[in-house]
């Protein structure tokens, strides 16, 4: 029934009844009727009613993922179905006849969001959010939400309903998955040598960071949008370039991994030494489809490398050839090879410091040579002054804005960068030791020290000139940073004193895969006891809020499982918020192998140095005996010479076992190989295996030569039929074992003893006296000159 049926049912007896005064009995009767049909009609919409609102429930109560809230007009709680007390916390009972704002945070209640809300869904329909929200325990989910207004059947306003549904575990997984993210670039940034690929096959896309892009001359946009194999494959050097596409080939093919070396040009076309490490996936069906990888810039390692290699090769050569300018040479080419540059050379400087011309000098394929003499104004007006402090090193000639247009005269000979090391004598430049480079070039400091060792050496011995041989120590060359690819990371949050590291962190504290770690439990205790104070104050350094947050130190690590020693260098940085340290992010590397290489290359340096000055003091003692009592110059050199080769020929074996010792049979018949007749019968030796000690083998060689160097002037071996008899054993006596050398001259001339001892009698009873601790007897018998050396054995080696 209408209600408008109501106002003509209700109307029409009023109106009869003024007409009329009372309704006639039909009329009463058609009222009746009607009304029982009306009281049918309003139970029928009640029971309606009450479908539709069993309908309303159930559907409310089914939306198992949605919590659905209704309130009155004034937000307090009138629904609340079983999804709402699943995400919040609170039962029906509980919660209706309370406001909306309940389930609100404080702060957003502070800021009046649910009248917000409220209002916002009456001006536009809905007002919809993401936001955290309260539970009934008191702690937060995360939830998208919408507010709409309920209205009566009449079409008033009768409420609000409010729907979320629970989104806490997407926004953590997410906030998870940014923080990996963050976690991945704060550690690449902090060992600032890594670069990463990932190459998707079937589709021949290859999405590369900057770093890597850069490393082979890609363009960094195209590289993190993704770009074709080949692109990067072309920024590898020609060299290496059929390698490197064939080992990526065999990875691809076996599905495996791939670790190689080689060198790439730059955007610049500086070339770098990479080391690449990647494995191939496949999908269910075996098939290549991806291809990710890192690299790590071996360049610097490399360099260390191979100024460690010169500098033994230089060793080697300085003491061992012959001619001091040929030796020149070489150590110019090395420098030049070593450094990748154009050109090396020395030049002579005027009196005036005016000119300098050119002396000699070494150029890469393709570079000219220099000749001549050149002003030195015209390349800078303070290219002396800066001499006279020792080094001058330009990264840019174009940069140099004084002088005479420097620049011409730079471009001139085609240098754009250079390294000038002068010999300062009196206060004056007398030498010029130049390095050029036909591209600018950054020198670096270790580059520039190489240079001047290198270069000091070698013109120190060809000054003294007196020098052939010495010893360096031929240890096999470490391949620094051969797991250059092994690079952990760590992410401490101070937080919630959480600490993560990767597996490969792990291993450098000696700590199983998997294990959990902790700052006090794990990383303190792994440290080396004797570097864990300055560790502490380093991390405190960089946990600093007020700092740099700055963290890079090298630290010896004691595995806590393997009790493995090992040296670890650490980057890293710290995040700050709010003026409070929240995270330190970095990363590890195992440098082992670095540290000892470094500590070996100060032992080879400080043998090197130690030979050297040995050998030249012997050297110059001979010289100095030698000459002064030559009868003439030639005579004197030509016994300098003859009594050096004997010296190079026992250095010669004392180099095959490392100058630890020598075979008394190899240094007698090497000393005495040069002095044996045709007929080799009459030069002879025999005795048991012994070893000398280096000096010992030093002193006997001299002994030989001068014993042998007398026979074929004056005694057994002047004649035709004469000979000599070397022998040597190791007798037993009382006070223990003695070894004895006899040297005994047959069928020679007659012998008369000298009216005065030379210097190389003395000079064999001399040296082998001091190095033998024994005795030297030189017996001039008429029938033939007999030498026996006798000494107590203090061990086996002599």
């Amino acid at each position: 029934m209408t209600s408008g049926d109501r106002d003509s049912l209700e109307g029409a007896p009023s109106e009869d009844a003024e007409s009329r005064g009372h309704p006639a009995a039909e009329d009463v009767s058609a009222l009746q009727d009607r009304l029982i049909e009306a009281e049918r009609e309003i139970a029928g919409l009640k029971r309606s009613l009450h479908q539709s609102e069993s309908r309303y429930r159930l559907i409310v109560d089914s939306a198992v993922d949605y919590a659905i809230i209704a309130t009155d007009l004034g937000g307090i709680v009138t629904t609340w179905n079983d999804a709402a007390e699943a995400v919040l916390g609170w039962s029906e009972r509980q919660i209706v006849g309370r406001p909306i704002a309940t389930i609100f945070t404080p702060e957003d209640v502070e800021d009046g969001v649910p009248d917000r809300e409220m209002r916002l869904s009456l001006t536009m329909g809905k007002a919809q959010d993401e936001r955290w929200h309260i539970k009934a325990d008191g702690s937060r989910f995360f939830a998208s939400g919408e507010m709409m207004p309920l209205y009566s059947q009449d079409g008033t306003h009768a409420g609000f309903l409010k729907i979320l549904r629970d989104r806490t575990r997407e926004v953590l997984e997410r906030k998870e998955l940014q923080a990996s993210r963050e976690r991945l670039k704060l550690a690449l940034d902090a060992s600032a040598l890594v670069g990463t690929w990932d190459w998707d096959i079937p589709g021949d896309r290859l999405y590369a960071d900057a770093r890597f892009a850069e490393r082979f001359g890609v363009d960094p946009v195209l590289a993190e949008s993704g770009t074709p194999l080949q692109s990067f494959v072309e920024g590898i050097h020609p060299d290496d370039r059929d390698r490197v596409a064939r080992k990526i080939a065999e990875a691809v093919e076996s599905v495996g991994l791939f670790a190689e070396e080689y060198r790439v040009i730059g955007v610049n076309g500086e070339i770098h030494w990479l080391y690449a490490r990647g494995r191939c996936f496949a999908d269910p069906d075996g098939r290549p489809v991806r291809f990710p990888g890192a690299i790590v810039d071996m360049t610097a390692e490399k360099a260390r490398e191979t100024r460690q290699a010169a500098l033994l090769k230089l060793g080697d050569q300085a003491l061992v050839q012959g001619a001091p300018g040929t030796d020149l040479l070489e150590v110019l080419q090395l420098i030049g090879q070593t450094l990748d540059v154009d050109r090396v050379g020395y030049a002579g400087v005027d009196p005036t410091e005016t000119y300098a011309t050119i002396l000699r000098e070494w150029t890469a394929t393709g570079t000219a040579a220099l000749s001549g003499r050149f002003r030195l104004a015209d390349f800078s007006g303070e290219l002396v002054a800066g001499l006279r402090s020792g080094v001058v090193a330009l990264s840019d000639t174009h940069a140099i804005v004084s002088g005479a247009d420097p620049g011409s005269a730079w471009d001139a000979i085609g240098v754009r960068a250079m390294v000038n090391i002068a010999v300062i004598e009196d206060g004056k430049v007398r030498i010029i030791l130049y390095v050029h480079s036909a591209r600018p070039r950054a020198w670096q400091d270790e580059e520039i020290a190489f240079i001047r060792d290198v270069l000091n050496r070698a013109w120190s011995y060809n000054q003294r000139r007196q020098a052939e041989r010495a010893l360096v120590e031929t240890e096999a060359r470490l391949r620094l940073a051969q797991e250059a690819a092994g690079i952990g990371t760590f992410d401490f949050d101070l937080g919630s004193n959480v600490l993560l590291w990767d597996d490969r962190c792990r291993a450098m504290f000696g700590v199983p895969p998997g294990t959990d770690v902790t700052y006090d439990g794990t990383f303190l205790p792994g440290l080396h006891p004797d570097d864990r104070p300055r560790t502490e104050a380093a991390v405190a350094i960089a946990l600093d809020p007020e700092g740099t947050g700055l963290f890079d130190i090298v630290y010896r690590t004691i595995g806590l499982e393997d009790g493995i020693l090992r040296h670890v260098h650490a980057r890293g940085q710290t995040l700050v918020e709010d003026g409070r340290t929240v995270r330190f992010v970095g990363a590890v590397r195992d440098v082992t192998q670095e540290v000892e290489a470094v500590e070996r290359q100060r032992l080879l340096a400080r043998e090197l140095h130690h030979r050297v000055k040995n050998t030249l003091a012997v050297v110059n003692a001979i010289a100095n005996q030698t000459l002064r009592r030559a009868t003439d110059t030639k005579v004197g050199l030509e016994a300098f010479s003859a009594r050096l080769s004997a010296l190079g020929q026992a250095h010669d074996i004392l180099t095959q076992t490392s100058w630890t010792s020598a075979p008394i049979e190899a240094i007698v018949g090497s000393t005495l190989k040069l002095h044996r007749p045709a007929d080799e019968a009459r030069l002879a030796w025999s005795g048991p295996e012994m070893e000398l000690s280096a000096r010992q083998g030093l002193a006997l060689s001299l002994a030989m030569h001068e014993l042998a160097t007398n026979a074929v002037k004056y005694g057994a071996l002047s004649n035709e039929t004469g000979r000599v008899a070397i022998t040597w054993r190791v007798e037993r006596e009382a006070g223990g074992r003695v070894f004895a050398l006899l040297w005994e001259e047959i069928d020679g001339p007659a012998v008369v003893a000298p009216a005065r001892k030379g210097f190389g009698s003395r000079l064999i009873e001399q040296s082998l006296v001091a190095e033998f601790g024994g005795e030297v007897t030189l017996d001039y018998r008429p029938e033939g000159l007999v030498c026996t050396i006798r000494a107590p054995l203090i061990s086996d080696r002599g």
